[in-house]
Parts: C-alpha cells; structure tokens; sequence
C-alpha cells in the first residue's frame, strides 16, 4: 500500500474515537440537526432532504426515519412517490424483499398523482427549483420478484455477490433481451436470468420496440450464515471443449480476521478506511482435484495475493473430466476481504472497482 494512503488511513484510525464530523469534509458530515426541522417540523421537503442527506452517507436507518416524516408531512411539494422508492431501496439493501416490494408497489399507485407546490397541482411542464425538487423517479423497478435458486455447489464454494444483467422491459412490465454484464459463475448467472424472466416491473409506457430502454437489474445471492472476512465473488473455468469442468467439494474459509501477522496492519487499515481488499487468482485444478500453480494477476495491494493464495490452497474439487479421464483444468476466481456481511450495496460497488481494472 502506498505510503500516503497509510498515513490517511493511520490518521482516520486516530479520528474514530472523536466525535463524527470533525475528521470529515463538509459532504461527509452526518446532518444530526437541522434548523428546519425545528423551524418546521411539519414540512416534508426538509424531512426528504435530510432523508437523502442520510442515504447517500449509507446511515439507512435515519434515512428511513426522515422518509416516513415525509410522508407524514405537509407534501408540499409531494415526495410521496419518491420516498416510497428510496423506503424500497432502503428494505433491499437489508435483505427485506417483501416490504421492499410494498413501497414499490405504493410508488406505483402515486403515478397519476401530479405533484404539489403550495398546495397547486404541478402543470405538465413547469419547473420547481433544482434546490427543491427531488430526482426523479426510475423508469423501471420490480413491483414483483421471484427469488432465484441458489444451487449447491455455489453453496458449498461460498459464491455471493450480486450477478448483473441488462435488458429491456415490454409495455407489460417484463424483461426481454436479458444479457449477463457481471457474472458470478456456477450457475448462478443462469438462475438470475430465469428469475427474472418471471419479474414484474413497473411498465414502461407508450413506448415502441424500437424506443425500449435498456435497464440494469442486479439479482443479489447472500449466504447470511458466511463468517468470514473473505469473500468469493467471482468463479470462471477455462475448458476445453469436451472437457466436464471441476466441481468444488470444498472450500473451507479462515474464521475471524483470517490473516497472517503480514497483513494485520493493511487489515485495520481496510476496515478503518471502509474498504475491501480486492485479489484475482489464476491456477490449475490438477488430476487430484488440488489448486496448483496459483498466480497473482492483480490484487489491490500485493500482501494480498499470499493471503489469498493460502485461502484458495486449502480448497478442494472433483477434477475435471475428458472421456472419463481426470486432466487439469484452468481457474480464475475474484475474492475479496472486508466486512464479513457483503450486501447488495456493497456488491455493487465491488463491480465497479472490478469493471475498472
């Protein structure tokens, strides 16, 4: 790790027991008070914005408080479709389907409803203020999910994350075109498209073929009962055509931190700083079902790869099979260390780190 990054990370690790915003820019600043609540507690555009404030800065609990105080408020302007949403987006990222769906389904019920500004109704066209007006309202969301199998052996490997897909969405609110832009391997990237293949979305309307957006869905895999700080988010094998690829059998992951004395400073650091460290491996699953030959070809910072390296050594397969002959097959897999729970939120940030190498 560069020397400039450990000394921010070394002075955050000093700022932690102060009090929250001294150490933090003015965006980063947690809004624990604001004048127009007590000015106005009754005013739904202070409860949103404060609401907003939250969930960009991720505390999802206060941002969920201040979206129902907006919906409990005066609507003027009317958020209500919006707080629904973000209500929705709110239960997702917790896992919490169900209710997410709800406030997507009310969000829905809000579409003939023009919105407010002083008690008059918004004419089509006219503009409130950027300082005032939220943003807008997605195109496309699930109003009903389905959700997807996870099959065994990702199970057994530990496989989570989040598997991407693009498509378009008909008049009738289902996904057509559906292409795989982040995969998770083992399945799961043809489980997340029969899924959603049976999601219902909020219809695109008056729209021709030709006009049909093109929308990202995530489909998220958890394994809630995952103790570790390693992560694997990504499978990939390279057979040869008619070669059976391996089969994982087992994949045992280092409970706690999971680090050698090498990398316990970078460790604290991660936490401290909020991140992941991020490893890809390259090896051969040989005749007996062992990793061999393991290569580092990036990783975020190099003590990684031997922490990984020892992780994946550990792991074991059924090898792979050419005319009923055992023969080594080629691996690549993603793996990353951080907080033992990845959330969907989280995942998708990882895709993005991971899309930019």
């Amino acid at each position: 790790m560069p020397d400039w990054i450990r000394r921010l990370g070394i002075a955050g690790l000093l700022c932690l027991p102060s009090a929250r915003g001294v150490c933090q820019g003015p965006d980063e600043q947690i809004p624990a008070h604001n004048p127009g609540v007590a000015a106005d507690p009754s005013s739904s555009l202070v409860h949103y914005r404060l609401a907003e404030a939250y969930f960009q800065q991720k505390n999802y609990q206060s941002a969920a408080n201040e979206f129902r105080k907006a919906l409990n408020g005066d609507l003027e302007p009317r958020w209500t479709q919006m707080s629904h949403f973000r209500l929705g987006n709110i239960f997702d990222l917790a896992g919490q389907h169900d209710r997410a769906l709800g406030e997507y389904a009310k969000a829905q019920e809000t579409d003939d409803r023009r919105p407010l500004l002083n008690g008059t109704p918004l004419e089509p066209g006219q503009v409130i203020s950027l300082s005032a007006a939220p943003p807008p309202l997605p195109l496309v969301y699930p109003i009903k999910k389905t959700d997807p199998e996870y099959n065994e052996e990702p199970r057994v490997a530990e496989l989570e994350g989040s598997v991407i897909l693009s498509g378009e969405i008909d008049e009738e609110g289902f996904a057509r075109n559906l292409k795989v832009v982040q995969p998770l391997g083992l399945g799961l990237d043809e489980n997340a498209i029969e899924a959603v293949k049976q999601w219902h979305f909020r219809p695109v309307l008056n729209q021709s073929q030709q006009a049909r957006p093109t929308t990202q869905i995530d489909v998220d895999f958890r394994l809630p009962t995952h103790q570790s700080r390693w992560h694997l988010i990504q499978v990939q094998f390279d057979t040869p055509p008619g070669t059976v690829r391996p089969v994982f059998v087992n994949a045992p992951y280092p409970i706690g931190a999971g680090l050698g004395p090498e990398a316990m400073e970078e460790g604290r650091l991660v936490i401290a700083m909020g991140r992941f460290a991020t490893v890809k491996l390259t090896f051969q699953v040989d005749e007996r079902g062992i990793p061999v030959q393991l290569q580092v070809p990036s990783t975020s910072d190099p003590v990684w790869g031997s922490e990984a390296t020892a992780v994946v050594g550990q792991w074991r397969f059924a090898p792979a099979m050419k005319n009923g002959i055992a023969v080594p097959a080629p691996c690549t897999v993603e793996l990353v260390w951080g907080q033992k729970e990845l959330t969907g939120d989280l995942a998708r940030q990882l895709h993005d780190v991971l899309a930019a190498r």
